[in-house]
C-alpha cells in the first residue's frame, strides 16, 4: 500500500471515529440530566449505559486523535499542509483534553455524586453538557478548517 493509500484509509477512519464521538455526544450529556434526576431504582442501569457511552466516545476521540495524525504525517507533515492544518492538529488535542476534563471526569464524578447520594449530580450534569458543547464547538471549528481552501474559494474569499 502506497504512502498516498495509507494516508486516505487514516483520512476515512479518522472521519468515521470523529463522527462516532460527535453523535454520542448529542445524547450523553442529556442522558446524564436523566441520570441525575433518576429514582435510585432506575440509576443503575442508566449509570451502566452512560459508562459505555462515555467509554466509547474515549475511545473515539482517541482514535480520532490518532487517525488525524496518522494522516497528517502519511500526507507529508507540517511542510505539505496550509496553517489551517497546523491549527486543526492542535485543536484535535485540545478536543480530547476538553473530553477528558469536562465530559469523562464530570461523569465520573455524577456517578460517584449519585453512589453517595448527594445532591450535586446535577451540577455535575451541568458540567457535562457544557463540556460537550465545548467539544462540540471544537469539533466544528476544525471541520471549517480542514476544507477551509474549498469553502474560500467556493465564497470567493481567494
Amino acid at each position: 500500500m502506497g504512502v498516498v493509500a495509507l494516508k486516505w484509509v487514516f483520512v476515512v477512519l479518522h472521519i468515521i471515529t470523529a463522527a462516532a464521538w460527535f453523535g454520542l455526544g448529542l445524547i450523553v450529556a442529556r442522558h446524564a440530566r436523566t441520570t441525575a434526576r433518576a429514582d435510585s431504582g432506575a440509576q443503575a442501569s442508566l449509570i451502566s449505559l452512560g459508562d459505555r457511552m462515555v467509554r466509547l466516545m474515549s475511545i473515539m476521540i482517541v482514535l480520532t486523535l490518532v487517525f488525524s495524525w496518522g494522516a497528517f504525517f502519511a500526507g507529508g507533515a507540517f511542510p505539505a499542509y496550509d496553517p489551517q492544518y497546523h491549527i486543526s492538529f492542535t485543536l484535535i488535542a485540545v478536543l480530547v483534553l476538553v473530553h477528558f476534563l469536562l465530559i469523562r471526569s464530570p461523569w465520573k464524578k455524577l456517578t460517584a455524586a449519585l453512589s453517595d447520594a448527594a445532591g450535586e449530580a446535577t451540577s455535575f450534569a451541568k458540567r457535562m453538557a457544557m463540556g460537550v458543547g465545548i467539544g462540540h464547538l471544537l469539533w466544528f471549528i476544525m471541520l471549517i478548517l480542514m476544507f477551509w481552501t474549498q469553502l474560500s474559494a467556493a465564497f470567493g474569499l481567494v
